[in-house]
């Protein structure tokens, strides 16, 4: 690049900072941190803790539909259930807290999560009969299913004409 075709009051070091390859050097830096923040953001995900989902399974034991659901380290009064016809709503909360003395300093670390997780079941439910226990990081839901009622039918006798 020659001084000529610089703007005026520009000399040939701030001009490196526009050409394509000052600019490839200022993406390449902000790729790189675009990419730390997106690992420190997703590593709790990763990692275990809190924001993960819960794995759970639904399934049909003769009247009652059974839904299981892991949920180590939560207190069975932090868990709320909502139930209806066709779905179950589980949510809760987590707070955890630490304190350590290190040389004359106090450090404390705290945590704090939500969860919540809306389960379609496969067929229609007595939400009011549910009942719902807490084992050892275990949640079960048993929910009584809906009587299908059947239709009354009725056989229709089909006239025919004299010919």
């Amino acid at each position: 690049m020659t001084e000529e075709r610089l703007p005026q009051n520009m000399d040939r070091r701030s001009a490196g900072a526009i050409s394509p390859y000052g600019l490839w050097g200022h993406l390449e830096r902000m790729h790189r941190e675009m990419n730390r923040l997106f690992e420190e953001t997703i590593t709790p995900f990763r990692e275990g803790s809190m924001f993960t989902s819960y794995r759970h399974s639904v399934k049909e034991e003769g009247a009652n539909i059974i839904i299981s659901m892991e949920m180590p380290g939560i207190e069975a009064q932090d868990v709320e259930i909502d139930a209806a016809e066709n779905y179950v709503t589980i949510k809760t909360e987590h707070r955890e807290e630490h304190t350590k003395d290190v040389e004359n300093r106090k450090f404390t670390e705290r945590s704090f999560g939500r969860f919540q997780s809306t389960i379609p079941l496969p067929k229609k439910v007595r939400p009011e009969a549910a009942e719902a226990s807490y084992e050892n990081g275990m949640l079960k839901i048993s929910l009584p299913k809906k009587e299908e009622k059947r239709e009354n039918t009725f056989r229709i006798n089909v006239k025919r004409s004299p010919h």
